[in-house]
């Protein structure tokens, strides 16, 4: 089975997330 749609969304929002700590977020916080 594959993983849902929300869980897809959360695991993307969860990458980007990482990406963002990468570069000191102080635009995007």
């Amino acid at each position: 089975h594959f993983l849902p749609m929300t869980l897809a969304a959360c695991l993307l929002f969860f990458t980007l997330l990482l990406s963002t700590a990468s570069i000191p977020p102080n635009n995007y916080m």
